[in-house]
């Protein structure tokens, strides 16, 4: 991981200064410890200097490549702060071609949980307006193609998986969407929506179904004892089966997938 070059860089950073200083080796953690938390602040103040510069439209025209490596580097970043360890198995079974990615939602991590493991595609997420006003990551994410959507108005939300499917193919990349809506907040498995099944059909793209097991712990537990995170890919729906089956069909069996994955711990 990325972030360990930080740590390895505010080892030797910390070492040269006490050798160059002279000064008692007793020093050595707490100008380690010192240097580490100036380097985050640090980090994110430089971050939010270089929002200055990217677009402010909304939705953008075309995502801008080389805010995917800061996130990644980022979101990566946050993870190992929060001693998170991320799993996620059957990666190899994605598509090369673009893709609809559907998972259950149980805490505002689990996108960030898949960001910081999915590297080599371009992904964005399919969310609500007011994740886009967090200060820093909301500039940045819709800059990188994250969609929002309004949940209480029908036809914008159609004009927002419209684009979507648009922007999907024409960027070939990955559409994450969690089908619930919302995050369960009991961690039992709300109904699923059909827009995630709208926007594959309308792409004719097909699906990946995912399940995510962990994510809720982190915000409890997060620095003070190590987290878990378990990304599965359960089954790859192509675009044939996409298509020939109903919207309700296909939430249906998605959610039939997760459920029997979350129970089977």
């Amino acid at each position: 991981m990325l972030c360990y070059i930080f740590l390895a860089v505010t080892f030797f950073g910390s070492a040269v200064l006490v050798a160059l200083t002279q000064i008692s080796w007793w020093w050595f953690l707490p100008i380690f410890i010192g240097m580490f938390v100036v380097i985050n602040p640090l980090y994110f103040c430089i971050l939010w200097f270089t929002t200055i510069f990217l677009p402010k439209k909304d939705p953008i025209e075309k995502p801008l490549k080389h805010v995917y490596f800061w996130i990644w580097f980022s979101t990566d970043w946050l993870m190992t702060l929060l001693r998170v360890k991320v799993r996620f198995t059957g990666m190899e079974q994605f598509p090369d071609e673009p893709f609809v990615l559907v998972s259950n939602h149980q805490s505002n991590f689990d996108p960030i949980a898949i960001l910081c493991k999915v590297r080599r595609r371009k992904i964005a997420f399919i969310s609500k307006a007011s994740n886009f006003k967090i200060p820093v990551a909301g500039d940045y994410v819709r800059n990188a193609g994250f969609l929002s959507i309004d949940r209480d108005n029908a036809m914008s939300a159609l004009r927002t998986l419209k684009r979507a499917g648009e922007q999907m193919n024409r960027e070939q990349m990955i559409m994450g969407i969690y089908p619930e809506g919302t995050r369960s907040k009991s961690g039992e498995l709300l109904e699923f929506k059909e827009g995630a099944f709208l926007l594959a059909k309308r792409a004719h793209a097909p699906i990946v179904v995912i399940s995510t097991k962990g994510t809720n712990k982190i915000a409890k537990q997060m620095i003070w004892k190590s987290t878990k995170v378990d990304l599965n890919v359960l089954e790859v729906i192509d675009r044939e089966t996409v298509q020939s089956k109903s919207l309700a069909e296909l939430a249906a069996h998605s959610r039939e997938l997760i459920e029997k994955s979350l129970i089977g711990g």
